[in-house]
């Protein structure tokens, strides 16, 4: 038994020459790679240039933009009658005190006979002793005097687009004067244009 053996161990030492259909051998310590040495990575990214580093930055090609144009803001007229606004108070002759009687009288005629407002005339009524309030105490000037004069006449002669036109033109230059009691004489106003129109549909 022992001479076996130590016969075996012989021969297992024993190196011999490989045939031609034996596997070869690996040597697997050749394929560790040294711990210490850096693999390269050939799909990593590379950081964009950050402003402020050594390297100038191309500049972009310039693109051709052409000048936006000009539009010049189209005002809106402040009235339809600008004939209103030109008007001076020194070229203006008015008698203060007979235009106002005559103002008042001409409203007050035309309320009474408005009887389709119904309890709004109590309304317009307070609203014109308000204008001869503020008139008698020199608070309106002689361009809206004289513009509710034209304005009184207008609807006495029946034509509401044109008292409206003047109506209108107070309220934008002189709506401190006559904000307070203009909305009285605006009823008045519209009333005289609603009338008109009934009768317009009526001769047809």
């Amino acid at each position: 038994m022992d001479s076996s053996n130590q016969q075996e161990n012989h021969n297992a030492k024993v190196p011999y020459d490989p045939g031609w259909n034996d596997p070869p051998t690996f040597s697997f310590n050749a394929q560790k790679s040294t711990p210490n040495r850096p693999r390269n990575f050939l799909n990593k990214r590379i950081a964009f240039p950050l402003s402020g580093s050594g390297s100038n930055p191309v500049p972009a090609p310039p693109v051709n933009i052409p000048p936006m144009p000009t539009i010049q803001p189209i005002l809106p007229p402040m009235h339809s009658n600008p004939r209103l606004s030109n008007l001076e108070d020194s070229n203006i002759e008015i008698d203060s005190t007979n235009a106002l009687d005559e103002v008042k009288g001409i409203l007050l005629t035309f309320l009474d006979n408005c009887s389709e407002l119904g309890p709004k005339a109590n309304d317009i009524k307070r609203r014109i002793n308000m204008m001869e309030e503020m008139w008698r105490d020199g608070k309106l000037n002689k361009k809206v005097q004289s513009h509710m004069k034209e304005l009184a006449h207008a609807l006495q002669d029946d034509q509401p687009n044109k008292a409206d036109d003047i109506h209108r033109a107070l309220m934008v230059d002189h709506v401190n004067s006559v904000g307070s009691w203009m909305p009285g004489v605006k009823q008045l106003v519209h009333h005289c244009i609603s009338r008109s129109e009934l009768l317009s549909l009526d001769k047809e």
